[in-house]
C-alpha cells in the first residue's frame, strides 16, 4: 500500500486540492507563494534551540585547548603529547559513534528524542570532565561529550532544513554554525578567566553543563519537523507546524504545501523505510542519491582537512610554540575571528549562494598557510617543539597574522556551508545520508587532531603547514569542478540536480536552474 493511499484524508476535496497542487507546484517551474510568507516568534524558537546545540559543539571542543596547559599534575603527571592528542582526538571518536547512533533514532523516533539524548550526554560528559584526578576518568568523561556532540552536529541541522522555509534554510543553518564558533569563543574567554584559579580547568569543563540543561528544556518546546510527520502519517499536526512556520499563510496554502511534501513522498514510496540497512542501499544504489552524497561527504572531508581545528584544539600550544607569553589570551583572537567571519555568510549566504561563496573564499586559505609555513621556518624550534629561544620575533609575529587571515577565509564559507550538506538529501534517505556526512566529519577530525603534534615533531611546522596548504588547494579546484548552486531552491528540487549526473553536468544544470527560478520571479512580480 503506498503511502498516500495509507492517509487519511484531512479534507473533503483532497483530490481536486491535490490536483491542483500538482499543477501549481512544478518543482522545475515555480516557486511555492507560500515560501514568502513565514515569519514570527515560532522561527526563534526554533533558531534558539539549534543555536545551544551548536553551542554546546562548539565550546566542548574549544575547551580542551586550555584545559590542555592548565591541567599541569591535577590528573597525577604532566601530560606527554601523545596524551594530549588521546584527549582531543577522543572527543572526535565519541562524537563519531554518536553520529551513528543518532542515525538509529532520527526516523524510529524522531528529532526531538536525538537533540534531548544529546544534551544529556553533554551534562553527564561536563560533569565527569570537572570531576576527574586521573586520566582515565578524563578520558571517559572526554568521550562522553563526544557522543552527545556527534548527535547535535547531525540533527541540528537536519532538524533546521526540514522546518526551515527554502529561502531561509541557509541562514538559518549557518546561525548552528555560528553558534559552534560562539560557544568556542566563550570556551577561550572562560579558560583565560580560570586561567589561574586554583583547578580552574574543572569549572571551565564543568560549565557546559549549563547550556546543554537548557537545550534539554528546550526539546519539550520545539515540535517536530513537517517532514518527519508527514512520513509518520501524523498529517494534523504536520498542517499544524507548517501554519506556525508561515504565519501569514492561508489555510489553503498552508493545505497545498502539505500535498505537495505528500506528492513527493508518494513518487518515492518504495524507497521510504524505516530499516536502515534499507536506506543504506537506497542511499548507495540510486545514481541521485549518490551523487549528493559524494558531494555532501567530499565537501565535508575538504572542510576537516583544511585544518582549522587544529588551531582550535591546539591554538594556546602553537602560540606558546612560536614565543607568545600568553599563548591562552591570544588564542581567543581565533575564535573570535572564526565568529566574525561567519557573520557575512549568514547575511548573505541565501543571496550569494553557497557555491559562490566558497569559491570566492576558498583560495586565500592555502596563500595563508604557505605564507606560515615560511614563516615559521625561521622560529627555532627543536625536535620535542620547544621554543629554543625565548625572544618574540618577527616571524612569530607573521604567523599570528597568517593564522588570522586563515581563519578568515576559512569561517567565511568553507566553516559553515558543509554543515548545509543535509538539504542536498531528499527525505528518504535523509536521516541516513546526514549520518555518513556526520561520519566523514568525525573521522576526518580523528585523523586530524590525533596526528597534528606528531606531524609537528616528524615533518616540522613549517612542513605541517605546507602538507595543509596543498590540502586546502586541492579541496578548492574540488568545489569550483563539482559543487552545485542549491541555494533557495526546495529540499524537493534539489533532488533533480543530482539526477542529471555529478561534477561539471550538475554544476551547470544547477545554474540553469536558479537563472530560470529568478527570471521567474521577476516576471512574478511585474
Amino acid at each position: 500500500m503506498s503511502i498516500m493511499e495509507k492517509m487519511p484524508n484531512d479534507k473533503p476535496n483532497s483530490d481536486l486540492v491535490e490536483n491542483s497542487a500538482l499543477e501549481r507546484f512544478h518543482e522545475e517551474e515555480i516557486s511555492d507563494p507560500i515560501e514568502d510568507k513565514y515569519g514570527g516568534r515560532f522561527m526563534w524558537l526554533i533558531t534558539t534551540a539549534a543555536a545551544v546545540g551548536g553551542l554546546l559543539f562548539g565550546y566542548d571542543l574549544a575547551i580542551i585547548s586550555g584545559v590542555l596547559l592548565m591541567v599541569k599534575t591535577d590528573l597525577g603527571h604532566t601530560l606527554t603529547s601523545n596524551q594530549q592528542e588521546l584527549l582531543t582526538s577522543i572527543t572526535s571518536g565519541g562524537a563519531f559513534f554518536g553520529a551513528v547512533f543518532a542515525g538509529f533514532l532520527l526516523d524510529r523516533f524522531g528529532r526531538r528524542v536525538a537533540i534531548g539524548l544529546g544534551a544529556v550526554m553533554f551534562t553527564i560528559g561536563s560533569v565527569l570532565q570537572a570531576s576527574s584526578f586521573s586520566l582515565a576518568q578524563m578520558t571517559v568523561g572526554r568521550l562522553v561529550v563526544g557522543l552527545g556532540i556527534g548527535e547535535a552536529a547531525m540533527v541540528a541541522p537536519i532538524y533546521i532544513a526540514e522546518i526551515a522555509p527554502a529561502k531561509l534554510r541557509g541562514r538559518l543553518v549557518t546561525i548552528d554554525a555560528l553558534a559552534i564558533t560562539f560557544g568556542q569563543c566563550v570556551a577561550n574567554i572562560l579558560n583565560i578567566a580560570f586561567e589561574h584559579v586554583h583547578n580552574g580547568w574543572r569549572y571551565s569543563v564543568g560549565l557546559g553543563a549549563v547550556p546543554s540543561l537548557t537545550l534539554l528544556i528546550l526539546c519539550f518546546l520545539i515540535p517536530e519537523t513537517t517532514r518527519y510527520l508527514i512520513h509518520k502519517n501524523r498529517i494534523p499536526e504536520a498542517t499544524a507546524v507548517t501554519a506556525k512556520i508561515y504565519v501569514h499563510a492561508t489555510p489553503e496554502e498552508v493545505h497545498l504545501k502539505v500535498v505537495k511534501i505528500r506528492h513527493r513522498f508518494e513518487l518515492e514510496a518504495t524507497l521510504l523505510q524505516d530499516n536502515l540497512r534499507d536506506q543504506l542501499s537506497a542511499l548507495y544504489n540510486d545514481k541521485a542519491n549518490r551523487n549528493a552524497l559524494i558531494v555532501a561527504c567530499g565537501l565535508m572531508g575538504i572542510q576537516q582537512f583544511a585544518g582549522s581545528n587544529t588551531l582550535m584544539y591546539y591554538a594556546p600550544t602553537l602560540f606558546s610554540l612560536v614565543g607568545f607569553k600568553n599563548p591562552i589570551a591570544v588564542s581567543i583572537v581565533v575564535s573570535a575571528t572564526n565568529f566574525v567571519s561567519g557573520l557575512g555568510c549568514l547575511r548573505y549566504l541565501d543571496i550569494i549562494g553557497r557555491r559562490k561563496f566558497l569559491i570566492c573564499t576558498m583560495w586565500g586559505t592555502p596563500v595563508a598557510l604557505v605564507i606560515a609555513a615560511i614563516a615559521i621556518h625561521f622560529i627555532p624550534i627543536s625536535k620535542e617543539l620547544t621554543l629554543e629561544s625565548q625572544n618574540m620575533t618577527w616571524a612569530g609575529i607573521v604567523v599570528l597574522v597568517c593564522v588570522i587571515l586563515f581563519i578568515g577565509f576559512y569561517a567565511s564559507a568553507l566553516g559553515n556551508v558543509p554543515w548545509l550538506g543535509n538539504e542536498l538529501f531528499p527525505m528518504e534517505v535523509r536521516a541516513v545520508g546526514t549520518m555518513m556526512l556526520t561520519l566523514t566529519c568525525w573521522g576526518s577530525n580523528i585523523v586530524v587532531s590525533s596526528t597534528y603534534l606528531s606531524m609537528m615533531k616528524s615533518i616540522t611546522p613549517s612542513g605541517t603547514f605546507g602538507f595543509y596548504a596543498a590540502l586546502n588547494f586541492i579541496g578548492w579546484i574540488c568545489v569550483i569542478f563539482a559543487y552545485p548552486e542549491v541555494s533557495r531552491l526546495s529540499l524537493e528540487e534539489i533532488r533533480q540536480i543530482f539526477q542529471k549526473g555529478f561534477g561539471l553536468p550538475a554544476v551547470r544544470y544547477s545554474l540553469e536552474v536558479q537563472k530560470r527560478k529568478r527570471t521567474i520571479e521577476v516576471n512574478s512580480e511585474k
